[in-house]
């Protein structure tokens, strides 16, 4: 790697001055990565309060939608409503959203509802962080009960990988685009340092099948994942198959667009030790993914030639500004899974974006079977389920009862062990949660598509008539419509070959 593309130890003036904010006198060294930060310091100090915090949204932030028509003079008054006011000039416009800063009003909740109340403001909502919900000769195939009991083998007679003219995004924490070594700043138990990070792409991938995708949350560079959740679920849709590595995945001929909305520790880590902030922040291995990166990744997916996106986060506040993107990706004819969620021991609540599903013809919502083909305990119920999916059970089969799929190795970047992580091993990693139900619909759509069903509300309609019903007869809140099924699906539709 050149020395133009290393991380170099720096004065906190040149940090800030490239991250466009105030140095202070006193402030510590920083570093400059070799890719420009995509938050400037004010708005990660905010993005690592949240992550320390565990807060359910982004500090100091609003996305605010005026009337048609509205001019300047107007939004500034509104914009006065709120305790300190905000600027619109040192807002963002995404699209015709402002995504403001509120320095001066401790509650973004309440500042929202101020606003919402404003003529001039058709909606306002707080920048909520959405969590993750997480016969080939491939010679690890008989671990994926999940294939067998969606009748994939079967699936695969009739459509044998989909095509490359399809394109699947999955939005989530990125999948790795490029085998290489980044220098990164990182805090250790010597102080402030660059460290190289080897990443690696996921080797039963095949790196003609995946797009440069764009990262929303982290930096202008290549696209990385430092969770290991998206790299999971694109591999239950598009891993290698039949070449005999690994495991399989579902539409193995189509093409993936990695989409990096949501983030995890190493990220804000890096993100403090770019601004030369010593320390660590709290170590956890949840996803966190902002409403305001979400609803980008989705306008980007419809903007650039995805044809299936999929979803797996949520949480249980609305968001305005996600259903207006989804609106724009189904009028665009994208197809959407979303996962339902995993609260169902701990309330059973409604989460967003999934209850937005029943609304919108061609978003479907997708709970998690277990697989004995009950519902899994985790996953969420509720009258805007529409389907159901393998999602994996540690209390239905153990540990064989997860789902399996390649993914990155966890003890290289464990959070509460690691300091010097790396990304460029992977394992057979097993998983459960309505995230890895929700790929397979996913798949099953992408093979749908290829075969010339290309209408959202028409793949939609397919995937739920020729469910297997559970549960209940008819559709109920525990399993939808019932659970998918790949070759009754593609076969129900005169599709066989």
């Amino acid at each position: 790697m050149s020395l133009l593309h290393r991380l170099t130890l720096v004065a906190l003036l040149a940090a800030l001055v490239c991250l466009g904010d105030t140095p202070s006198a006193t402030a510590p060294p920083a570093v400059e990565p070799a890719y420009p930060l995509l938050m400037t310091r004010t708005e990660a100090s905010r993005a690592i309060d949240a992550w320390n915090d565990d807060l359910p949204v982004m500090p100091g932030e609003l996305l605010v939608k005026f009337k048609p028509g509205t001019g300047a003079l107007s939004r500034t008054r509104a914009l006065s409503t709120i305790r300190g006011g905000a600027e619109e000039t040192q807002a963002t416009w995404l699209g015709d959203v402002l995504w403001t800063r509120t320095p001066g009003e401790p509650d973004p909740t309440a500042a929202a509802a101020v606003l919402s109340r404003q003529p001039e403001v058709e909606w306002a909502q707080p920048n909520v962080i959405r969590e993750l919900h997480a016969a080939p000769n491939d010679p690890s195939y008989g671990r994926q009960w999940n294939f067998v009991q969606i009748d994939m083998p079967r699936a695969w007679d009739i459509n044998p990988g989909g095509s490359a003219e399809v394109v699947v995004a999955v939005i989530d924490t990125g999948v790795t685009t490029a085998t290489t070594v980044h220098s990164l700043p990182l805090w250790t138990e010597s102080g402030l340092q660059v460290v190289d990070v080897p990443f690696a792409v996921n080797p039963d991938l095949s790196a003609a099948r995946v797009l440069p995708g764009r990262d929303f949350v982290f930096w202008s560079g290549p696209v990385l994942d430092m969770v290991g959740h998206g790299t999971h679920l694109a591999g239950t849709v598009l891993e290698e198959t039949d070449n005999g590595v690994g495991l399989a995945g579902m539409a193995y001929r189509a093409r993936l667009m990695p989409l990096k909305a949501c983030y995890g520790y190493w990220e804000v880590q890096i993100t403090q030790s770019a601004l030369g902030i010593p320390g660590f922040v709290n170590p956890g291995e949840r996803g966190s993914c902002p409403d305001a990166a979400v609803s980008q990744a989705i306008r980007f997916a419809a903007d650039n030639g995805a044809h299936v996106i999929n979803l797996s986060l949520g949480g249980p506040a609305p968001s305005p500004i996600t259903l207006e993107a989804l609106q724009h990706a189904v009028a665009r004819g994208v197809f959407v899974a979303i996962s339902m969620g995993n609260q169902f021991e701990a309330g059973n609540r409604t989460e967003y974006p999934a209850a937005y599903a029943p609304d919108l013809q061609g978003v479907v919502s997708v709970g998690a079977v277990g697989r004995s083909g009950r519902r899994a305990y985790y996953s969420a119920t509720g009258p805007h389920l529409e389907i159901a999916a393998p999602g994996g059970d540690i209390r239905d089969g153990g540990l064989s009862g997860q789902v399996f799929q390649i993914g990155l190795s966890t003890t290289g970047f464990d959070a509460f062990t690691v300091i010097r992580p790396r990304f460029d091993s992977y394992v057979e990693a097993p998983l459960q949660g309505t995230s890895v139900a929700t790929p397979h619909v996913a798949g099953l759509a992408a093979l749908l598509h290829a075969q010339g069903v290309r209408q959202p509300g028409a793949l939609e309609a397919a995937l739920r008539r020729f469910a297997r019903d559970l549960g209940a007869g008819g559709r109920d809140a525990e399993y939808g419509d019932g659970l998918i099924d790949a070759r009754a699906t593609l076969r129900g539709l005169g599709l066989s070959r």
